[in-house]
């Protein structure tokens, strides 16, 4: 298994190992009229090339999809669970990875966890507010979680919510 790109929105890499690890032909769509939501737990710092990662597909229903990553000694390194999943990359991954990006460039430190509840897919021209809403430690780590909220012409697009390890 390949390991993450640092290069790469991280959402956007964990997405390309998931394609990789779901059996092809699995598909999970939203529930009619439900927003696209993608949960991203990032629990362990980024493997390295010599890192194998072995993953674990869980599908509940339609509707959910679990997917754990492991390392050789099967601790969970991370996890991705979405109400949409095709394999392929869409306009609410992109959606996603630009609510990423805006996140990054707006708060420092290594993502820890990411969730986006997608309702239309963001363009370029999309307003973007984000607010920090708490710092806090947690396992003696300092953390800090934000949100952001994606609108165009007064609708809400997409919101996006990220957890974050501060720098020391």
């Amino acid at each position: 298994m390949a390991a993450l790109i640092s290069s790469q929105p991280c959402t956007a890499e964990i997405r390309r190992l998931c394609a990789d690890a779901v059996p092809d032909g699995m598909v999970v769509a939203p529930e009619p009229g439900a927003a696209v939501e993608q949960d991203f737990l990032l629990l362990r710092p980024h493997p390295t090339a010599d890192d194998a990662l072995f993953a674990q597909v869980c599908r509940a229903d339609d509707h959910d999809l679990l997917i754990r990553f492991r390392n050789r000694d099967e601790q969970l390194v991370f996890e991705f669970w979405t109400n949409s999943f095709t394999g392929a990359a869409t306009p609410d991954d992109r959606s996603a990875d630009v609510l990423e990006r805006h996140c990054a460039e707006q708060f420092p430190g290594d993502l820890r966890r990411f969730r986006t509840r997608i309702r239309r897919a963001v363009p370029a021209e999309a307003d973007f507010t984000s607010s920090l809403q708490q710092t806090y430690v947690q396992d003696g780590v300092r953390m800090t979680d934000v949100t952001v909220t994606c609108t165009l012409d007064g609708d809400v697009l997409a919101g996006a919510w990220a957890t974050y390890a501060l720098p020391d």
